[in-house]
């Protein structure tokens, strides 16, 4: 049998996944910053000081791409690539557990994604909260297992 992965990162993962749209929006939000700062044709349009131009042709694009920093276009692409990574784990993630059967999706669904207390998850399910307990801890044996054998969840590194 494959080797399943630890219950505590299991655990850690299903908590982060209700934080991923916070992040893919500030990375979103960063990328946004950087291309309004350097990407502005605003800045790069020429003016000769007459209230008619003189025939100069603009070359607003090439001055734009000349004025940008060499990390400047490494630091978009490498947040670009940090919210599909992130936008990848969501899909995984909520693939992997909607493949649970239905009181284990419940259970899992309104604990880590709905962010119910225990005594909420009990009464919408109609179970006790020790039948909840024991449902969610038969769920994540067999989501480590699943989440091990997913390429894409098992190899994410969470940053900071």
């Amino acid at each position: 049998m494959a080797q399943a992965m630890e219950k505590g990162r299991v655990i850690e993962l299903l908590e982060y996944y209700k934080d991923i749209d916070g992040e893919v929006s500030i990375y979103r939000k960063i990328i946004s910053d950087l291309t309004d700062q350097y990407y502005n044709p605003i800045g790069a349009i020429q003016c000769d000081g007459l209230p008619k131009g003189k025939n100069n042709i603009s070359r607003q694009t090439e001055n734009m791409a000349l004025n940008i920093p060499d990390y400047v276009s490494g630091e978009i692409r490498e947040y670009e690539a940090k919210v599909q990574q992130l936008q990848d784990l969501k899909a995984q993630i909520l693939q992997e557990v909607s493949r649970l059967k239905l009181k284990e999706k419940r259970i899992i669904f309104d604990f880590y994604m709905h962010n119910l207390k225990w005594e909420q998850v009990a009464v919408r399910n109609s179970y006790s909260e020790r039948q909840c307990k024991n449902i969610r801890d038969t769920a994540l044996e067999t989501l480590s297992q699943r989440f091990e054998k997913n390429q894409i969840i098992s190899q994410f590194q969470r940053i900071a």
